[in-house]
């Protein structure tokens, strides 16, 4: 192997130009490849073999609901029930009018049917009370539907003060409304209106938290052409949401969801990139500087590894077409190892041209150059080769598995080890004949680690017990490893949509981990649904029969009376014309002027502290500038009336209800086109908590072994890639010493490689463990990462104690120096990665600078003391 690489590189010198147009003409062919043909697939979900049970399941579910699918999820907020539900309702009525970008607009919580039936769910004790409080509400609403004005309003309230002082009605039931008018008007005077919640008044009661929050879930038109498919349909929501002025109606809207979760993370990937990699580029070149000393030989390996990363790229394109999370990192890999082999290239290039000329100016530089060429490929195509046959089978060990995110990486990055090799043994060489180094050689290793080396034959076995006994620690540790497969924790946590999911995990109805089950029928789901409920672990299991509500006679009967007694409100009665902004101005006065005689007679202390707070609050609004704006007044007070209004004439409109007259919004959710019925299991623990989510999924499928969901994709999906990367890991490790062992024919060699390569992997393992750092989907790349770049690094000093004679100085050769400033510019890379918004790209950088130091220590420091226990080599510079 050795003759021929040597012969391929010394072809290349002698026909520099014709390599040169070949790889110009590769790169410009397989750049335009790559280009048109390789994509970017964010999805997690994807990472993993389609063909899996439970992702079979996971789908036949999707399949069955194909409406649950790519939803974008609009949370709206406010202080106010009235608020959000109107808030939600003109929204989600806009954007069904949007069938431009979007497909369906569904409101989970909310609607017509709820707004129907919304009451019968109530226990009929509950119910009976508020029909009571509504009753009494009506000679409130009653003129008010007919006049909803401030005109109208403080008109009423002025005939309820008519009725006291004629002893005809009492205040007890006004001074709660009025403490209400009072502080909404304080809070418009103050500029900061908070409306009024007709709700609350009628009800008699405060708003429960799910009645502050609504969802409205959208099944947008995703443009799979664009780097964020949702963007175009989340803009238009969020443009939606201000036309209507919700913000300033004190509702907040947010998204979240499957598409803007995906949107906002490949956002979050590539925000500052640009700047990251520049910045990056700077300090590798300048690393470069430093290392070779020489602009030429800088120029001549970003070359070489910009070719054989475009050539790398087409053939990701054809082997895969579309890069997924994991695969994406084949660039990095690519980066790490190519300049790796262009550095050990160029630095034996350095120390060749050094031993050549004796450290001296040469008389003929083209003699000196091409004499320097053949003994660098003689010196180095060999541990090059090698370096690249052990990586790329350990990078094609992980093809196996059923974790696809790595299987396509390993075949990719496999693939590119010998396109590196290919690239620094041709172009690199044709560069170099067209580019020589031009100045005086100099020595290539380092002269000043001569004592360390000293140190390390004198302490070989002490350093080599310390190494061993650290690393039983960190095998004893492998165990404890933990891999978090909740794609949450990988996503950028400043982003809207994912603030917004964490902050869902602790709502019981809205939490995005329950559990999905598909029965053949609707009596199936009923009777599972009831076993599932009665587990510790369940809060609750929905089917469509959960939205027929029990004890319907006795509820239908409240709801007649409470029709009977509401009368005329149910009508709609024709409104009077609207009042100008004067005439609610006076009526505001009229009706201040009213209630501060009131007050001021026999029946004054009837209505208690509400009605000065009231008075008070009216003369500071009048003696606001310009009289005080009755339009934001009007919209505080009564914005909220009609919507209640028409609710309350819906509630009185509801009849008998079973699951075959279901309305198909509802029942579409809960019924396939077939008939299979879902069941929706709801968690009573933590979700956060990997113990009380894996007996939450353990107790569903005790009795539901199809469930699916994102409880059980998270679980299996971290027993899939731990399994994938422990079954893949081992036979990287057996793969790759069986190639040494065909290579080398030597244990002693073999054990050289491994052992300092698997002493790296426990340190790492171990620390891991010590700091916290779980795997994840994003940094389990370390572990490929690991084996390349640590076998790589290995075999070079192997090849070099091979050649020799000496004592075991590697420190001071030139392949001691590559190794070093190989590792300087790899882990600036790395580096750059650790300072992603990306939680999973941020953490996998910090694996892998952390792994690249233990890499680089095993090399430097224990093989050579192995080498030194188990016999001395040769050196040869």
């Amino acid at each position: 192997m050795i003759g021929f690489l040597s012969a391929l590189v010394d072809f290349c010198r002698r026909h520099a130009w014709r390599v040169l147009l070949a790889a110009l003409v590769a790169t410009v062919l397989g750049g335009v490849f790559a280009a048109g043909h390789l994509g970017v697939n964010t999805d997690t979900s994807k990472l993993l073999s389609p063909d899996l049970p439970w992702q079979k399941q996971g789908a036949a579910f999707d399949a069955a609901f194909p409406a649950s699918t790519s939803l974008t999820t609009v949370v709206l907020d406010g202080k106010s029930s009235d608020s959000v539900e109107d808030a939600t309702a003109a929204l989600a009525k806009a954007l069904a009018e949007r069938t431009d970008i979007i497909k369906s607009v569904r409101r989970p919580d909310s609607g017509p049917f709820f707004n129907r039936y919304g009451l019968m769910f109530l226990p009929k004790e509950d119910l009976a009370q508020l029909s009571d409080q509504i009753a009494e509400a009506q000679p409130l609403m009653g003129p008010l539907d007919a006049d909803p004005s401030l005109r109208g309003l403080f008109g009423v309230l002025g005939q309820a003060l008519v009725g006291m002082e004629e002893g005809e009605a009492s205040g007890e039931k006004l001074a709660g409304p009025m403490g209400l008018f009072a502080q909404t008007i304080d809070s418009v005077t103050a500029g900061k209106p908070q409306p009024v919640s007709w709700g609350q008044m009628m009800t008699g009661k405060p708003p429960r938290p799910e009645e502050l929050r609504h969802f409205i879930l959208v099944q947008a038109k995703l443009d799979f052409d664009a780097l964020e498919p949702g963007a175009a349909a989340s803009a238009a929501i969020r443009k939606t949401a201000m036309d209507l002025g919700l913000a300033a109606k004190g509702v907040t809207v947010r998204l979240t969801g499957e598409v803007p979760l995906e949107d906002e993370e490949f956002a979050s990937v590539s925000e500052g990139a640009g700047t990251a990699t520049a910045i990056t580029l700077v300090v590798v070149v300048g690393i470069l500087l430093w290392a070779l000393r020489a602009p030429r030989l800088i120029l001549a390996i970003l070359i070489t590894l910009v070719v054989g990363l475009v050539i790398t790229a087409a053939f990701a394109a054809a082997a895969v077409g579309t890069l997924n999370m994991i695969s994406i990192a084949f660039a990095v890999l690519f980066i790490g190892i190519g300049v790796d082999f262009g550095i050990q290239f160029s630095m034996r290039y350095r120390a060749e041209l050094h031993a050549v000329t004796g450290g001296a100016a040469p008389a003929d530089r083209g003699s000196a150059n091409q004499e320097a060429l053949k003994r660098t490929a003689r010196g180095i195509s060999g541990p090059l080769g090698l370096a690249a046959l052990a990586t790329a089978v350990g990078f094609y060990s992980f093809l196996p598995t059923d974790y696809k995110g790595v299987s396509e990486l390993g075949l990719i990055a496999g693939t590119s080890m010998f396109v590196a090799l290919i690239a620094n043994l041709t172009v690199l060489p044709a560069l170099l004949t067209l580019l020589p180094a031009r100045g005086k050689p100099e020595a290539a290793g380092f002269a000043w680690a001569a004592p360390v080396d000293s140190w390390l034959q004198r302490n070989a076995k002490l350093v080599l017990a310390l190494a061993l006994l650290l690393g039983i620690v960190g095998a004893a540790s492998v165990p404890f490893v933990r891999f978090d497969a909740d794609p949450l924790d990988l996503k950028d946590p400043s982003k809207e949509s994912v603030r917004t999911v964490k902050e869902l995990t602790s709502d019981p109805l809205a939490s995005p981990y329950s559990i999905e089950i598909l029965t053949a029928n609707l009596p199936a789901a009923d009777a599972l649904a009831e076993k599932l409920s009665a587990l510790p672990e369940v809060r609750q299991a929905l089917t469509l029969s959960s939205f027929v509500p029990d004890d319907q006679p006795a509820k239908l009967d409240i709801l007649d009376q409470t029709k009977f007694l509401l009368g005329p409100i149910l009508d709609h009665a024709p409104a009077l014309p609207p009042p100008s902004d004067d005439e609610e101005r006076a009526a505001l006065r009229n009706y201040a002027e009213h209630l501060r005689s009131f007050l001021a007679g026999a029946h004054g202390q009837a209505l208690g502290p509400a009605a000065g707070a009231l008075q008070t609050a009216i003369g500071h609004f009048l003696d606001s500038p310009g009289g005080g704006d009755v339009k934001v007044l009007r919209e505080a007070l009564l914005g909220g009336f009609e919507g209640r209004v028409d609710m309350l004439r819906a509630a009185m409109s509801a009849e008998k209800l079973t699951a075959e007259s279901m309305p198909p919004e509802i029942r579409t959710d809960w019924i396939a086109t077939d008939g299979r019925a879902r069941v929706s299991v709801f968690p009573k623990g933590d979700m956060k908590d990997e113990r009380q989510m894996a007996a939450f999924v353990a107790a569903v499928r005790g009795l539901a072994p199809d469930a699916t969901g994102a409880p059980v994709s998270i679980l299996e999906s971290g027993k899939t890639v731990s399994t994938a990367f422990t079954t893949a890991s081992l036979l990287a490790v057996v793969a790759i010493t069986v190639a040494l062992a065909l290579i080398l024919r030597r244990l002693r060699d073999v054990l050289l490689v491994v052992v300092p390569l698997a002493l790296a992997g426990f340190y790492a393992l171990g620390t891991c463990v010590a700091s916290g750092l779980a795997f994840n989907y994003a940094n389990v790349i370390a572990v490929p990462l690991l084996m390349g770049i640590g076998v790589a690094f290995d075999i070079y000093f192997v090849m070099v104690w091979r050649a020799g004679t000496g004592p075991v100085a590697l420190l001071q050769t030139s392949t001691a120096r590559a190794v070093v400033f190989s590792a300087a510019t790899t882990g600036t890379a790395f580096g750059s990665l650790a300072l992603s918004h990306h939680a999973g790209t941020a953490s996998m950088g910090l694996l892998l600078m952390m792994s690249l130091i233990y890499v680089l220590l095993c090399t430097l420091i224990v093989q050579p003391a192995l080498m030194t226990v188990l016999g001395r080599g040769p050196v040869r510079v």
